[in-house]
């Protein structure tokens, strides 16, 4: 069981990019990126593994131009019945829940830079996230 604490930090072990094929925004998209439905965007979905080689999460991103530096990011924790594709990928079963977070990082003047979907497995996390430090 590992513990996530902060969804903005790199990925300590092995990972694979998965796919990368550009996507139109959807409206839920073009909402948390604050661009208009439709708006090409590039797309990144990397399957994380743990130090065994077993998939421990998979991780969808989403962002126009060139990825830049951010200065800030918000989280938000939920869940989410699995695509067949993310449940092939996690060795779980469709439709089985597990935990999303929706992680979005900004610029110094708060403008949305990418947003990303984080996969975990329920079996094999647990959620601990603390308010930012000062």
């Amino acid at each position: 069981m590992r513990t996530l604490t902060d969804p903005d930090a790199p990925w300590p072990y092995s990972s694979e990019t998965t796919d990368t094929s550009p996507r139109a925004a959807t409206e839920e998209l073009a909402e948390r990126l604050g661009v208009h439905v439709g708006a090409r965007l590039r797309h990144e979905t990397v399957e994380c593994l743990d130090p065994g080689g077993r998939s421990a999460m998979l991780v969808s991103s989403w962002w126009r131009g060139q990825r830049r530096p951010h200065a800030s990011y918000t989280a938000e924790l939920g869940c989410v019945e699995l695509t067949a594709d993310q449940a092939h990928a996690l060795g779980m079963l469709v439709d089985a829940t597990a935990f999303r977070v929706v992680r979005t990082r900004f610029d110094q003047d708060g403008r949305p830079l990418e947003t990303a979907d984080l996969i975990l497995p329920m079996d094999r996390w647990l959620i601990r996230l603390a308010p930012a430090q000062p």
